[in-house]
């Protein structure tokens, strides 16, 4: 059918001209007319149940919400109305030395820009409006009495909007008639709720279908036939359930275009989950070619305005079923082929690999690595991610279905409220204040009552006082969990679990999710290691000058060069040093059991995370100088990597000292990267060095035989040198012609040219490519 619609790569221009059309877009202004269209009919649901309130102003956004169809769209739906142009770090203003510990929900009303249209008046008539509802009094609260603890970063957290993966299988294949009609069937308010917000979805294709309808008078008899065609499949679906993948594409989009207005402003780090299964199944006849045609239209759907704002959602592909047979299909390969041709900032794409990946998918992502300025996939092991997630509690059933939130926290598709960024630890800041009695070195603030620090108990006190902390961090962190459940979200709930529970998953005292839990990101493992051995040695070697340890880091080693050289001589996490490395996978081990000792607002565990995605930046902002050597206000480790410049001795001992980390603790997530020379990969073609990589880089890492207890799930690579990074800047013209050069940035990947100089240079520095020399 689609083959008599459109000509010869008519559907791929199309695609890459829309895509042009909404990086054109310089204002973002559909989050704010729902938000105003639901300070609007508020008062019209008074003493309407909250769930089901939620459900009626959804309908209300969807009737009256402005929509448009691009001449290019193939597909009718837009994310864009979801998101504001807030993402600090791919907001050219933004400065590490600004960020404040505190999330202020309001604080996205500055970032749309008034006009004749959008006066300062009616901006502000709404942001009144949203400061007074109990979601932002409660949260403001939380905040308030967490102040003293977060405006340094002893520790963070935040209200989790998105980092869920929902599941649209059933409602793909079976239509959304048949689910309202057995929601309705059921009692209970949040049933009725569930059922009246999936009529959002109808709202919205009914009214594409009527501009649809409209064009099609004006249109040539070419452009008409295809209008045709998406008024007749948005006619069918989303009632009714796709029959092939063109109808199972267009009724997905509308699905999140509805999953992301329910919690605008910037729901961030929704994602799709394994696509190549969900899609798969409506492949029929369709070659490879044919799928990827339309896959890259469903890519540019992510993409939101001339930044991309939607960060941080995520595509995974590939992976094992629990027999471990290997899941890769044709599906899988049209989506690379989608993905390797637009060259998008966003989605994410993500690939799960295991011990019988064929190596034909090695050789297709060898494009991926070795080609300048292109996107760089994720890669999880799905063999360690089986045992890590089932020794957490969940069933062998569901372990296919495990797909990644966000940057790289695993998940169960459709069943896990992970809450995965809802608490961030900030151990080298915690060590700071342990030294000096809850003090901070760099500001002389008082953060905390904490007793006198002996250098030689300095590790019994410290993991005293991460318990201290972590007890604060807890309940702030369920106090905003609390906060957040007064915004409830009936259709995504539908598609987490709420469907059979008719439980919202954003209740707190009921779990209407299979699976729940909330997340703690660690920061600065490897720094806390690197800084015990160096005290060590220090009391070890020059006892006479511990005296001197504190005053120096109050200086910045000002005035105590030589005692500044001698910190730095010490024994360093990955060079495959046993002290060291042995020091980290004690940390890792305590600090995870410390956080997975504490419980949430429904009493499960919080689930340890050693990532840091950019916070690396903001937190070390925000620590003095450290006893390892490294100066005040530097960037701390990145996730569980060595700290800059302190592992020399290449790749190999680097994997070593990474294989003693007690992954099998990490069960929120971890992040890694290996900044790499392309110099090292000698083979003529991009599909031979694929197989290169998984030689030289994924078989030591995941599948290394030496690996004792869970393997290392984790890694991004950027495969490239510092020199040519600074080259496109300072020539973005020449290197990067098209205005896009992808870059991975953490979790994620984006244009290296829309990021914030602080940003870009982090990426620089961290390529270290001395600690991944081959």
């Amino acid at each position: 059918m689609l083959q008599n619609l459109y000509e010869k790569n008519e559907i791929t221009d199309k695609a890459k001209k829309l895509f042009a059309y909404e990086r054109s877009k310089k204002r973002l202004d559909g989050w704010f007319i729902a938000q105003e269209i639901a300070c609007g009919v508020d008062k019209q649901f008074t003493g309407v149940p909250e769930e089901l309130k939620k459900a009626y102003i959804l309908q209300e956004i969807a009737k009256k919400i402005p929509l448009e169809l691009n001449e290019n769209c193939i597909f009718a739906g837009t994310q864009d109305d979801g998101f504001a142009r807030s993402y600090a770090l791919i907001n050219p203003s933004f400065k590490v030395e600004e960020f404040s510990g505190y999330c202020d929900p309001t604080a996205v009303f500055s970032d749309i820009e008034p006009n004749d249209e959008f006066s300062k008046d009616r901006i502000e008539a709404v942001r009144k409006q949203y400061e007074n509802t109990p979601y932002v009094q409660e949260l403001g609260k939380v905040y308030k009495s967490a102040e003293n603890y977060t405006k340094e970063v002893a520790f963070f957290v935040e209200q989790v909007t998105g980092h869920l993966i929902p599941d649209f299988r059933f409602a793909l294949k079976h239509g959304l008639n048949e689910m309202i009609q057995t929601l309705s069937q059921r009692n209970g308010t949040g049933y009725q709720a569930m059922a009246e917000s999936l009529k959002t979805v109808l709202i919205l294709a009914q009214r594409y279908r009527i501009i649809v309808k409209e064009q099609m008078k004006t249109a040539d008899i070419h452009r008409k036939n295809q209008l045709a065609h998406i008024a007749d499949t948005l006619k069918k679906v989303p009632e009714n359930g796709a029959e092939n993948l063109y109808e199972a594409i267009q009724f997905f989009i509308l699905l999140w275009q509805v999953m992301c207005l329910e919690q605008t402003p910037n729901p961030f780090a929704f994602s799709v989950g394994n696509a190549d299964r969900i899609f798969g199944e409506f492949r029929g006849g369709m070659d490879r070619e044919e799928m990827s045609e339309l896959f890259r239209h469903f890519l540019v759907f992510f993409n939101v305005a001339d930044r991309s704002w939607a960060i941080s959602q995520n595509i995974i592909i590939s992976g094992k079923d629990i027999c471990g047979n290997d899941l890769t299909n044709e599906t899988t390969y049209a989506l690379l082929d989608a993905y390797y041709d637009m060259n998008l900032p966003q989605p994410i794409l993500s690939v799960k690999l295991h011990k019988n990946t064929p190596d034909k998918l090695y050789r297709e992502l060898g494009r991926f690595f070795f080609s300048p300025g292109v996107l760089t996939p994720s890669l999880f092991n799905d063999d360690a991610l089986f045992e890590v997630l089932k020794a957490s509690g969940v069933e062998d059933s569901d372990l296919p279905d495990i797909a990644i939130a966000g940057c790289q926290e695993p998940l169960i598709m459709g069943k896990d409220n992970g809450n995965t960024t809802n608490s961030w630890l900030n151990l080298p800041k915690i060590l700071e204040l342990t030294l000096n009695g809850g003090i901070s070195i760099l500001t002389g603030e008082k953060i905390a009552e904490l007793s006198p620090c002996d250098l030689r108990s300095v590790r019994e006190l410290f993991y005293k006082n991460v318990e201290f902390f972590a007890e604060k961090m807890v309940e702030a962190a369920n106090g905003a969990s609390q906060a957040l459940s007064n915004l409830r979200v009936p259709f995504l709930s539908c598609f987490m679990g709420g469907f059979d529970s008719g439980i919202d998953l954003r209740d707190t005292k009921q779990q209407g999710t299979k699976y729940n839990g909330s997340g703690c990101l660690i920061h600065g493992l490897t720094v806390v290691a690197d800084c015990f051995i160096a005290i060590d040695s220090l009391l070890k070697e020059r006892p006479d000058e511990a005296e001197n340890l504190i005053p120096a880091l109050k200086n910045n080693f000002e005035g105590y060069q030589s005692l500044h050289k001698f910190l730095l001589s010490c024994h360093k996490f990955g060079n495959n040093l046993e002290d060291v490395d042995d020091e980290a996978a004690e940390i890792a081990e305590r600090i995870a059991d410390i956080v997975s000792s504490k419980k949430n607002y429904l009493g499960n565990p919080f689930r340890p995370d050693f990532s840091s995605p950019s916070t690396h930046l903001l937190y070390g902002y925000w620590v003095s100088a450290t006893p390892d050597g490294r100066k005040a206000r530097e960037m701390l480790g990145y996730g569980v990597d060595p700290l800059y410049g302190e592992a020399g001795n290449g790749l190999g001992f680097r994997m070593l000292s990474n294989m003693k980390l007690p992954f099998e603790k990490m069960n929120g997530g971890y992040a890694s990267h290996l900044g790499i020379d392309p110099k090292y990969f000698k083979a003529d073609t991009m599909e031979e060095k694929g197989m290169e990589f998984k030689n030289k880089i994924i078989n030591p890492l995941f599948f290394n035989e030496l690996n004792e207890g869970a393997a290392p799930f984790y890694l991004y690579v950027n495969v490239t040198t510092p020199e040519t990074l600074r080259k496109v800047l300072e020539n973005p013209k020449k290197y990067a012609p098209s205005g896009v050069y992808i870059m991975r940035i953490h979790g994620t990947f984006v244009n290296f040219l829309d990021l914030s100089p602080a940003i870009q240079q982090d990426i620089i520095k961290r390529l270290d490519l001395k600690s991944t020399a081959i």
